[in-house]
């Protein structure tokens, strides 16, 4: 019996939808760090991330992210230091990159995570600012894990016993719970 050419394109047209309607949800984790402590953070929220079974990650610097990976990810976690009170310009013009016309990136998942030199220096005004990014482009923004990171994670890293050393596990803590957060919403929203 012979198969005709149609019903194959077809069968395959079908397969194809089929795998692709079962990849793993995708986290693209980027960041900008100059101290390499917006790095660490970034590196405790993709082992966050890691925990949650059935997803990937994509963990990189901003400056080495493709528009591609923005477009194919399920959520972005972006990651940004304290720069007189704002994020970086370098996150800002991220940001200012991303594709806008058809809105590409509404209903994916966003979250945020920051580092900041010292107490009251902007943690909060720096993470709205790139929370209200996202929204612009219709992104469902998700917080951490636990009550003290409701806005994503933080961390201080310049004042107090905070000062001169690595980023402090409390604030490691906050970051890993937003990744593995993170992962588990892109999962229930597949």
């Amino acid at each position: 019996m012979k198969i005709p050419v149609s019903f194959f394109l077809i069968f395959m047209l079908g397969f194809s939808q089929a795998l692709s309607a079962q990849s793993l949800p995708s986290i693209l984790i980027t960041y900008h760090s100059e101290s390499g402590k917006t790095q660490a953070m970034a590196e405790a929220v993709a082992k966050g991330v890691g925990e949650v079974k059935g997803v990937e990650y994509i963990l990189k610097p901003i400056a080495e992210v493709t528009e591609e990976e923005i477009l194919n990810a399920s959520a972005i976690i972006l990651g940004s230091p304290v720069y007189n009170a704002n994020m970086t310009p370098r996150v800002q013009e991220f940001i200012n990159s991303w594709p806008f016309e058809g809105r590409p990136l509404k209903d994916k998942i966003g979250a945020v995570f920051v580092t900041g030199g010292g107490f009251s220096i902007g943690e909060e005004a720096v993470m709205f600012s790139m929370i209200r990014a996202m929204m612009i482009h219709g992104m469902v923004i998700v917080g951490g894990d636990e009550l003290e990171a409701a806005f994503g994670a933080s961390a201080i890293t310049g004042e107090g016993d905070f000062a001169g050393r690595e980023v402090q596990e409390i604030f490691l803590k906050k970051a890993d719970g937003l990744g593995r957060r993170v992962a588990e919403m892109a999962l229930k929203v597949r």
